[in-house]
């Protein structure tokens, strides 16, 4: 059983390292206005497993997840907070 609750969020597919930027810079838009202090989704045509243009920021330390399926499961109670701090 899962403890936390959960939101997926999908980037659609893009056909070009640009496009894919423009849909992480939407979702990035959306996350800011939760509360989240830094761009977590961008894109990238150096990819070393995945087959996308996408990558999910762990933190700001640098760590990423490529991102195969073009999503990330996101922690619905830290989104729905006030004053996030992350």
């Amino acid at each position: 059983m899962i403890d936390q609750k959960r939101i997926w969020i999908e980037l659609d597919k893009a056909e070009s390292v640009e496009e894919a930027q423009e849909n992480c810079d939407a979702v990035n838009k959306m996350l800011a206005k939760l509360g989240v202090k830094f761009p977590c989704f961008y894109a990238s045509k150096e990819q070393r497993y995945a087959r996308t243009f996408y990558n999910f920021s762990d933190g700001p330390d640098g760590t990423f997840t490529e991102l195969e399926d073009r999503g990330k499961w996101m922690n619905l109670d830290f989104l729905a907070k006030e004053n996030n701090n992350v």
